[in-house]
């Protein structure tokens, strides 16, 4: 029998990511940022402007291969608990007032298509709500790529990365259920 203290957390928590979004739309001032440089403007195609007419003017777009999976875990406690996910082994990390209930935990993949060669900038936010259909909440924060620390798309205009992040429940939240949330990847050609 278990001596815990709360069940709370019991189900799966999952990260649900859009399979197949639109093309990536870029944030600011840059309406056509999912465009390469040379490929965003009327005047720079003609042949009299500063653009190359044989550019290869691929989109941008972003696929979700996997999405980021904790497993099932549970909350021992009122404090804090934390789940991470290393990048290069997909292994959890328990720390805090939570423990490890099985399940197995999968980091995100991603793969950008665009333009052969030509460098991109990849965001990820700082932290998103997680929640569930009754009522449980928990956080994602401090989102970590495998990207390089200037992203640029190979030979084929491809680019290929695993993202993680770390989950926080509180024993003080309703954080109990099988949570998803989205999280917005913005991605634009520099």
């Amino acid at each position: 029998m278990f001596a815990r203290s709360a069940l709370l957390l019991a189900a799966a928590v999952c990260l649900a990511l859009p399979a197949a979004p639109p093309p990536a739309q870029a944030q600011g001032s840059c309406p056509q940022c999912d465009l390469p440089p040379g490929c965003r403007g009327k005047g720079n195609q003609n042949g009299k402007g500063n653009g190359n007419r044989n550019r290869n003017c691929q989109r941008l777009a972003i696929a979700i291969d996997s999405d980021i999976d904790f497993g099932r875990v549970v909350i021992i406690g009122r404090g804090e608990g934390r789940v991470l996910l290393d990048l290069g082994t997909g292994e959890k990390r328990l720390f805090g007032d939570i423990d490890d209930l099985g399940g197995m935990p999968v980091t995100g993949r991603a793969i950008v298509t665009g333009a052969p060669r030509e460098q991109v900038s990849i965001a990820l936010p700082f932290e998103i709500e997680m929640r569930g259909p009754l009522g449980g909440e928990a956080r994602l924060r401090d989102f970590v790529t495998s990207l390089p620390a200037m992203p640029r798309l190979d030979e084929n205009g491809r680019l290929e990365f695993v993202f993680a992040a770390t989950l926080v429940v509180s024993g003080e939240e309703r954080a109990g259920g099988d949570l998803r949330a989205r999280v917005p990847i913005s991605v634009s050609y520099l």
